[in-house]
């Protein structure tokens, strides 16, 4: 009966060795793969990061478009016709749809993104540069378009 008993015990330990080596190795395959997912997610992150720089260079200025409807919310409204440069703070809190949007369909407002090669693209750029990155079309109208 002894002998019965010590022979069930050595197969559960085998069994119990062979369960936990199998488990082990079947972390480390997982641990791999989802190390290989989030270095090809990283890299695929900084290639994008990347393309926005150089095409971010050849911007000169954004402007925030809203929809002027019934529908277009106060904080919208607020925001139609500012001019931003692109490398300005306030944008990644404003880019659209805009998180601080009072719309129940949801925000629809645009940015309009105007390139260096532009005819009057400096004049703009380089107002903004001196008020801070950001104004409004009334002020950047009499100031720099002479409207």
């Amino acid at each position: 009966m002894t002998r019965l008993l010590v022979i069930l015990i050595a197969v559960y330990v085998i069994y119990y060795l062979i369960k936990s080596s199998l488990k082990s190795k079947k972390l480390n395959s997982i641990k791999a793969e989802n190390t290989s997912q989030s270095r090809t997610q990283k890299k695929y992150q900084e290639e994008k990061e990347g393309e926005f720089d150089s095409y971010q260079k050849e911007i000169a200025y954004i402007i925030y478009s809203s929809t002027k409807d019934d529908d277009t919310c106060k904080v919208c409204l607020s925001l139609d016709g500012k001019y931003l440069l692109p490398d300005n703070r306030i944008l990644n809190d404003i880019r659209p749809p805009n998180s601080g949007c009072k719309n129940t369909n949801g925000c629809r407002c645009k940015l309009m993104y105007v390139t260096k090669d532009e005819e009057g693209s400096e004049k703009i750029e380089s107002f903004l540069k001196k008020h801070g990155g950001l104004c409004d079309k009334q002020a950047l109208e009499k100031e720099v378009l002479n409207l």
